[in-house]
């Protein structure tokens, strides 16, 4: 009999649980993919703006080309769809200049700060090479003596206020917390986004949604939104059982083997267990990961793309909400066609913000707009706020301090082993941080069919697989639950 998996959430780490299972084991498992929201994709969200004829991200603006982990790169080739690196000096807008290279770091912090800041990462990057930044997130970073200090006492280390507050402001909308907020080694490990021999960065071409898409379309497993699984029920005479509601067809249930869990912890908390020990070993997991963090993208619409000349490249990074990334989004280069800023709002400053309106958080951002953007106004056509806090935020703080061995990590509960718990905040908050972990998960279900040694990793030397013969046994394909028979 077909080992019977049920994956609640339909973002990136569900989608690519099922396709993963589906190549490696074809027939021998059984998948039901089970979504609360009306649609897939989670944080990797395109939205369409027909009055400029292109898109922009609403969620997730970048993936990231990790030096030494090259596994993300290898599903987007294997799924045969084409990037666009993103280029970004970066450029930054702090108390109202403009700093494009060292000099103009040097007029903004003086002497003594640009020397205290080399002395900061030459000692960082002496600690965090990068063959252990590609492998951020796995228990051996307990053993750094920034795991277990939070990045403000890091960051005290850098004795002019300046220097300091420059290094807080950088990375501040990558962080989406506070220094205090967040481990030493987390922060520091943001400020190496920028840094050219650990990472680099680039979309998809027709936006970063087509991840999820090309994932969709290839698998077989069914898909169903708007379906909330409710409670997981867990007991040694029948084994693990899934309640889900929808609208059609009220509450049912489906026995099952195994269950890949990919919800983030605040949507974790809503799920009802029906075992106390079980219910007891989840709260501890939350209380470990749970460092619920907000993030506010906020589009801006402009006739035309003013801001070549100033700001050519793909992103700026301003002082402004405590340091903000804004990212240009607009269709073409072409200054005079119509241009497009996202600026991404962390932290404090974006739960702040997140209990406004709409009109007052694009009020805000305009008139966070640099000086030497002053023309912005001229050019504004409208704003749009996508939010992502809650069920649908970050984490602060991934994997939590201490870092937990990833047996514990992923199954809180000894007893229930095949209970597997996956998603970006256990590693890193990143899209390949969530591949990390759903290449452990699909290895743990190959170990309990019987595969000793399964290869994840080798379905993306294949070819891609084709999407179902069956239309409709594919993309949004619902089935009815019940019992297992």
């Amino acid at each position: 009999m077909a080992e019977r998996v049920a994956i609640v959430g339909g973002g990136f780490s569900g989608l690519l649980c099922a396709y993963l299972l589906e190549q490696l084991y074809g027939d021998r498992v059984e998948a039901h993919l089970f979504e609360e929201a009306d649609r897939l994709g989670g944080r990797l969200r395109t939205t369409s703006l027909p009055e400029v004829g292109g898109d922009y991200e609403a969620g997730v603006a970048e993936l990231y080309d990790i030096a030494g982990n090259p596994h993300l790169r290898d599903l987007v080739r294997h799924l045969d769809l084409e990037t666009r690196r993103l280029t970004g000096t970066p450029f930054f807008v702090a108390r109202d200049q403009i700093v494009r290279d060292d000099r103009d770091l040097a007029h903004l912090l003086g002497a003594r700060g640009i020397d205290q800041l080399r002395r900061f990462w030459d000692e960082g990057t002496r600690l965090r090479p990068p063959e252990r930044y590609a492998q951020a997130g796995q228990p051996h970073d307990n053993e750094h003596p920034w795991s277990s200090r939070t990045f403000e006492e890091v960051l005290a280390e850098i004795e002019d206020p300046a220097a300091r507050w420059f290094t807080a402001m950088q990375c501040h909308s990558d962080l989406a917390a506070e220094p205090h907020q967040t481990s030493g080694l987390f922060g520091f490990d943001n400020l190496l986004i920028d840094h050219p021999d650990y990472c680099t960065m680039y979309t998809l071409s027709g936006g970063n949604e087509g991840l999820v898409r090309a994932l969709a379309e290839r698998v077989r497993t069914p898909l169903r939104t708007g379906a909330a699984v409710e409670a997981i029920e867990a007991n040694d005479a029948q084994g693990l059982r899934v309640r889900v509601a929808t609208a059609e067809d009220g509450v049912g249930t489906l026995d099952v083997d195994s269950i890949v869990v990919t919800l983030t912890p605040p949507a974790l908390a809503g799920v009802g267990w029906s075992d106390q020990r079980l219910a007891s070993a989840i709260d501890a997991h939350l209380r470990h990961h749970d460092h619920a963090a907000t993030y506010l993208r906020v589009t801006l619409l402009f006739r035309r793309r003013f801001w070549d000349d100033r700001f050519p490249e793909d992103y700026f990074v301003s002082d402004a909400f405590d340091g903000v990334t804004v990212y240009d989004q607009s269709p073409t280069r072409e200054a005079d066609a119509h241009g497009v800023q996202s600026w991404l709002l962390g932290g404090e400053a974006a739960a702040q913000w997140a209990r406004r309106r709409d009109t007052e958080v694009v009020d805000a951002v305009r008139a966070a707009m640099p000086d030497a953007l002053s023309d912005a106004e001229r050019h504004f056509l409208t704003g749009v706020v996508d939010r992502w806090e809650g069920p649908r935020g970050v984490s602060a703080l991934p994997g939590g301090v201490p870092l937990q061995g990833l047996e514990t990590r992923h199954c809180p509960d000894r007893r229930w082993p095949q209970l597997i718990l996956v998603g970006d905040y256990l590693y890193d908050s990143t899209i390949c941080g969530a591949l990390d972990a759903v290449l452990w998960a699909v290895t743990r279900i190959g170990q309990r069919m019987g595969d000793a040694t399964p290869d994840p990793l080798s379905v993306f030397s294949r070819p891609a697989a084709s999407g179902p013969d069956d239309p409709a046994s594919g993309f949004f394909h619902d089935q009815a639950l019940g019992a297992r028979r």
